[in-house]
């Protein structure tokens, strides 16, 4: 049985945006101060925010068009699966908010494509710092979590022969 189209769409959309923003964000911290590393900062704050939306939409997507697990898969890979599949929403959920947390209460605008969002946080060091350690935490763990999610889809298509991978690919 296949995902169906938004769930696909929602996936891959996610995918790419979060990968986007993963590679782009571990550039930033070794960027020195220039205008250029924050045009490169509005920007990341950009698709963090297009990520928060995506996430958002992707929750009640997800509960309302589950798929069965592969006939024949062990129970403990299914517990393993939807284990990372979890973690990786919260992950998807707190990066960004912690990103929103530690900009604004860091004194910084939060816009999406110039568009600026509301003052959430009002500048406080504390709550600034917390958030940017969150923030990396995070973005270590979503990391972790994309390749083991990425390496037991590889692993399903190429060793264990089974229709994973496919049921989510566009040509099913």
């Amino acid at each position: 049985m296949s995902y169906n189209l938004p769930t696909k769409l929602i996936h891959w959309s996610s995918a790419a945006v979060i990968l986007t923003l993963l590679v782009v964000g571990i550039v930033m911290e070794d960027m020195e101060n220039s205008p250029q590393k924050w045009e490169i900062y509005d920007l990341h704050k950009s698709f963090g925010v297009i990520a928060l939306l995506l996430i958002l939409l992707r929750i009640p997507v997800r509960i309302s068009n589950p798929v069965a697990p592969l006939s024949g898969t062990p129970r403990g890979d299914v517990i393993k699966a939807k284990a990372v599949q979890g973690l990786m929403y919260v992950c998807m959920l707190v990066m960004p908010i912690s990103g929103l947390i530690m900009s604004q209460a860091g004194g910084h605008e939060v816009a999406l494509f110039g568009l600026e969002l509301p003052m959430v946080f009002a500048e406080n060091h504390d709550l600034h710092e917390v958030g940017e350690a969150l923030h990396g935490l995070t973005a270590w763990a979503l990391m972790f979590l994309l390749l083991a999610h990425i390496g037991a889809a590889l692993l399903h298509h190429f060793k264990m022969k089974d229709d994973t991978l496919k049921r989510m690919l566009f040509k099913n």
